[in-house]
């Protein structure tokens, strides 16, 4: 029993030390990572940058660092371009680290990075947004000058299906200047350009700088003018915008004029051939009268001039008339019959 009892301490203090061996002296790296054993802070060896099951001292430390892309979003910077221009332009970058020794030496944490990156970026932004001006900051392509296919027009149609754009009455941006080409159709400027340019930059002074990071892309996230000229920009938008709705009423008013015109016409045409029609039946009824009267005349002469004799007596006496005639007057002798 004591044989057993002393293996049994001695298989537990094998047990215990190997427990001991594997926390303090195993450790794993995974895809993500790579790593960096350091000795009272004295890094051994190279970085570990491939995946697996790896030792180490127990009295040394593991350095872990992320491999993927890591995001840099700096604050809102004030650039002034090559016309003069101030704007406000807010970036960000991806980055990673590339030589993990390097970037333990210089920086030791993400944190301290980005405080980095920020004094490098930001300058580079200033100084490249420095050499050109804002429409080559602003614009990628020439294709809005080009009226291209697929750019959007505004446009009215009419009851007769005639098309009224906005090109008709917009003045705005009409004096444009166009973005530079080369001889191989590449743009020598434009917002691609200005990126490349300041990635290029802020490449080389991370380089320079020795940080241990290596920057694969600059974005812009928002670009807008400063307070005094946004106000002039959204001032001159209006009246661009009021001058087409002005054009596009007074369109419409030439159009309505045109047609109430052509209105007239017509109902100016058709009241002549209405009188013209009514004259004719007009006179077609009065010589049907005419020979009806002819007709009577000519059958009873005598009864016929007594009518007349009667409706003249009734215009010339009135009913409280008095009439002095002598005896051998044409009316005396009608009276007399």
């Amino acid at each position: 029993m004591k044989v057993n009892a002393s293996v049994f301490a001695s298989l537990g203090a094998l047990l215990i030390l190997a427990a001991v061996v594997v926390t303090t002296c195993l450790f794993t790296v995974p895809e993500w990572e790579q790593a960096i054993i350091t000795q009272f802070g004295e890094i051994q060896g190279e970085p570990i940058t491939e995946a697996g099951l790896y030792f180490k001292l127990p009295w040394q430390n593991v350095e872990r660092f992320d491999r993927r892309l890591l995001r840099w979003d700096g604050s809102q910077t004030t650039a002034i371009t090559r016309d003069r221009r101030t704007i406000n332009i807010d970036v960000t970058a991806r980055w990673r680290i590339s030589d993990a020794r390097r970037f333990l030496e210089t920086t030791r944490s993400i944190s301290q990075a980005d405080l980095r990156l920020n004094g490098i970026i930001e300058g580079a932004v200033r100084d490249e947004m420095a050499k050109f001006e804002l429409f080559e900051v602003v614009r990628s392509s020439n294709r809005i000058l080009d009226n291209s296919a697929d750019g959007i027009t505004l446009e009215v149609r009419d009851d007769e299906g005639n098309v009224i754009t906005a090109d008709d009455f917009a003045t705005l941006g009409m004096s444009l200047p166009r973005l530079t080409v080369d001889a191989s159709g590449r743009y020598a400027a434009g917002r691609p350009i200005v990126l490349e340019n300041i990635l290029a930059e802020a490449r080389r002074r991370v380089e320079q700088v020795g940080l241990g990071i290596q920057i694969e892309d600059v974005m812009i996230k928002q670009l807008g003018y400063i307070r005094e000229i946004e106000a002039n920009v959204y001032a001159q938008m209006n009246a661009e915008l009021n001058k087409i709705a002005a054009g596009f009423r007074s369109a419409g008013q030439e159009r309505a004029e045109q047609r109430l015109g052509e209105m007239s016409r017509e109902l100016a045409i058709i009241e002549s051939s209405a009188i013209e029609r009514a004259q004719r039946i007009r006179g077609q009824a009065e010589a049907e009268a005419i020979a009806i009267f002819a007709d009577a005349f000519s059958r009873n002469p005598e009864f016929y001039d007594l009518v007349r004799s009667l409706e003249a007596f009734e215009k010339i006496l009135g009913p409280n008339s008095q009439l002095i005639i002598s005896t051998d007057s044409t009316l005396f002798n009608r009276l007399k019959r």
